[in-house]
């Protein structure tokens, strides 16, 4: 008996020991109905993959927390009395973060006595409960660990069906044929400018976005028929959140890499407290590949600044300040020795500079149980400039454009959320907006003929618009609702008033089968400076085009999805849109839905232009489970237009098809760290391209496009392979991460149109063929 005891004895040490040693992290969280956001008091929370299982209770304020968690990937399960129990499963906790949980339970649509408890989770619903088709949510974890990712939600989203991405030179995505001008990008529930570096060489596109995933928090991206809240967005929606600091202690990060440097801090005001704060700086250091770039790409360099303040008070409501901000330069000066030029692409100096600035001040008042008032004020402002020169063989500089573009945006939003019961919620709201703009420029309209600028524009404009809606939610059976709703949008410059009705359904034929149709007309506001620009005239100057209406699209959109098991689903998505009201020149080929780079316009507008864009998605995904996941899309699509001239066309992004497959194994060592390895495999349709006219390319020896034939060219079909290395090392007091990513395994060529070559005296086609390698170390305390 007395071995026995012994043994006994030294078993429990060890095991104490063991459990003393072990890499440890906390948990805490928030419980909240999915339709008042309401904290619900006294929520069961259990962690399902210890043993024994861990579990607490959520206080009055519906929050929760648990100490010394074993790092890695953990499940979650909360239970409340009325609610379906919501299982949250494949969550990495790493010892250099507090793991800080949001978490919404449905109210059972059945009285007590028939609720069947059951759990339900699909990691990629969106957070919206307003949407029905199309939507999904993006994570932070996942734009860390997908390959290709490289941190960047515009990255990310270029995995999902419906989207074409723009591969490796930049970030702009097209989805459903639909040009990246056409996203609305929000913040914290305002709209902001495009938040990408660079974003005016790619109208909606940049070198990668200014948000760090050290300021970001699970998000929603839509790809058609918006529920009724959003405005002003006709191809997409980022809708876009940042988290608040961690109130209760202090953290930092910072990472280096290829990309640059990235340090942030958050943590409370004052110990004990419930204000926080979160501010993170980056500034890109990528001038590390220029060796492994091609000069005429010149070095692209930028830097952001963002923050959060969230202000909870124990009668007034939540304050929170927000703030992103951005500056990005891209220079590349001309080789002055003419005898070493190869192509006209090596005749070119040009000096690019995009900066952005956007806060907002958001308040959130509880009125009662049911019910909540959201109101915010935002300021976003951004200028653009562009000097870019040609020189012939002579040297002769021939001036591009230099332009220079100032446009801010004021906003006031306001929004009431009421949740009548568990069958109906309600949001209404409004966002009222005064537009302005302030514009220099000096174009050549020519440049393969002409040698000097012939086009020169100084003006000023503002505007006003204004947007109503209100969107319901509402169950007809417990398997059967309806997401309806109406925005309305007025436009004082040429006085327009646009209704937009929205209709999404939803039936859960089987536990397992889902089956949805949503309709929703949609506009977009071009470029101010497009409706207000004063052109120079014989007599003065005159306004072209106050008149002109604004673009609108009907979204048609059809969904099934299967859950073929607890974490994998099926999806397909057949969609029809057709566009109207499109801003073109009369009597050509010329559209705004083929826009990327357009400066000035020496010809009336008017809205005789349309498009349709019809396809097909498909989704097969498994979420992480037992560290294994993989996700395969494929689209499959057409996108036509008509100009001014009525003649149907390609659209410049009717690449036809897109496929992706994107899978990826983790390991976790006897110590608590984390090895993955990610990889993507894409295939992509040819890019569109005018024909180029040879006779008058050779005779100006400078590329010039037949644009009676645009875009009736189709490169030829494109693949490319993405890879993906991340280990973290978990310690007592922080975490090491160490990431290898490969973009463009296959040296697949990324074409940029076309170039005279004078040794040749030729016009050939001109592309870069690069593997761009992201390296990045990050260390969180």
């Amino acid at each position: 008996m007395t071995t026995i005891k012994v043994i006994i004895t030294a078993t429990l040490m060890l095991c104490f020991l063991m459990v003393q040693s072990q890499t440890t992290q906390s948990i805490k969280g928030t419980i909240i109905d999915n339709e008042s956001e309401q904290p619900l008091a006294f929520a069961s929370v259990m962690i399902l993959n210890t043993n024994p299982p861990l579990g607490t209770i959520s206080d009055e304020n519906g929050v929760f927390r648990f100490e010394e968690v074993a790092v890695g990937r953990i499940s979650l399960k909360v239970s409340y009395v009325g609610y379906e129990d919501a299982v949250i499963s494949g969550v990495l906790l790493s010892s250099g973060k507090e793991l800080d949980l949001n978490i919404p339970l449905k109210e059972s649509f059945a009285s007590l006595q028939e609720v069947e408890v059951k759990a339900t989770e699909r990691k990629d619903e969106a957070l919206n409960q307003m949407a029905t088709v199309s939507a999904r949510a993006i994570s932070v974890e996942e734009t860390k660990r997908f390959a290709g990712g490289m941190d960047d939600p515009s990255r990310l989203a270029s995995t999902f069906a419906g989207v074409t991405p723009s591969t490796v030179d930049n970030n702009e995505i097209v989805i459903r044929g639909n040009a990246a001008k056409g996203i609305l990008w929000r913040l914290e529930g305002m709209e902001i400018p495009a938040p990408n570096h660079l974003a005016g060489m790619f109208s909606g596109g940049g070198i990668n976005t200014m948000f760090s995933n050290n300021m970001l928090v699970t998000s929603d991206f839509f790809t058609g028929a918006f529920p009724a809240e959003y405005g002003n967005a006709i191809s997409g929606v980022f809708d876009m959140r940042f988290r608040n600091g961690n109130a209760d202690k202090r953290e930092y990060a910072f990472q280096v890499g290829t990309q640059g440097v990235d340090f942030s801090l958050e943590g409370p005001f004052k110990k004990g407290g419930r204000a926080s704060y979160l501010v993170n700086y980056r500034y890109s250091t990528i001038g590390l590949l220029q060796v492994l770039m091609p000069q005429i790409t010149g070095l692209p360099t930028y830097q952001d600044l963002s923050l959060k303040i969230n202000l909870p008070t124990k009668n007034a409501g939540v304050f929170s300040l927000w703030s992103i901000n951005g500056i990005g330069r891209i220079k590349s000066d001309m080789e002055t020795d003419t005898s070493k030029w190869e192509t006209t692409m090596d005749s070119y100096q040009y000096d690019i500079s995009y900066r952005l600035t956007s806060s907002g001040l958001s308040h959130r008042y509880f009125l009662n149980k049911k019910a909540y008032l959201f109101s915010s004020l935002s300021f976003s402002a951004t200028d653009y400039g562009n000097k870019n020169d040609y020189y012939n063989l002579n040297l002769q500089e021939i001036p591009v454009t230099n332009q220079n573009e100032i446009n801010t945006k004021a906003s006031l939003s306001s929004y009431l959320n009421v949740k009548f019961n568990s069958r109906h919620t309600n949001r209404t709201g409004v966002v009222v907006s005064r537009l302005s703009y302030d514009l220099d420029i000096a174009n050549n309209t020519n440049v393969g003929e002409n040698e000097v600028a012939d086009y020169f524009v100084d003006s000023k404009g503002n505007a006003m618009s204004v947007q109503l809606y209100s969107q319901s939610k509402y169950y007809l059976r417990e398997n059967l609702n309806i997401n309806a709703g109406l925005h309305l949008v007025y436009f004082n410059t040429n006085n327009e008033f646009i209704p937009e009705p929205r209709l999404g359904i939803n039936w859960e034929v089987t536990p397992r089968q889902t089956l949805s149709l949503a309709y929703g007309k949609h506009s977009r506001i071009e470029p101010l400076r497009i409706y207000k620009t004063e052109v120079p005239t014989t007599n003065g100057y005159e306004l072209l085009n106050q008149n002109l209406n604004v673009t609108k699209a009907h979204h048609f959109v059809l969904s099934y999805d299967m859950k073929l098991g607890a974490n994998t689903h099926f999806t397909i998505e057949p969609y029809y849109q057709m566009l109207y009201d499109v801003p073109t020149t009369p009597d050509s080929s010329f559209s705004m839905i083929n826009y990327s780079s357009e400066t000035f316009f020496t010809d009336e507008l008017d809205n005789s232009g349309t498009g349709t864009n019809m396809g097909i998605d498909f989704t097969l995904e498994q979420f992480i489970n037992n560290g294994f996941y993989y996700m395969v899309t494929a689209s499959l699509y057409e996108s036509k237009f008509k100009g001014g001239d009525g003649i149907e066309r390609n659209t410049r992004y009717n690449q036809n098809f897109v496929f992706n497959v994107l899978a990826g194994k983790e390991w976790q060592t006897k110590k608590n760290h984390t090895f993955g390895i990610n990889g993507k495999f894409t295939i992509l349709g040819g890019k569109r391209q005018s024909p180029v006219d040879m006779e008058k390319s050779l005779e100006n020896q400078f590329v010039i496009y037949d644009e009676s034939r645009l875009y009736e060219d189709q490169l030829p079909t494109s693949y490319y392979v993405d890879l993906s290395l991340n280990y973290t090392i978990n310690r007592p007091k922080c975490a090491h991460s160490i990431i290898l990513q490969a973009k463009n395994l296959l040296m697949q060529e990324e074409n940029l149109g076309h170039a005279y070559n004078y040794k040749t005296k030729t016009v050939e086609p001109y592309g870069l063929e690069i593997i761009y390698p992201y390296v990045s170390y990050k260390i969180q305390f």
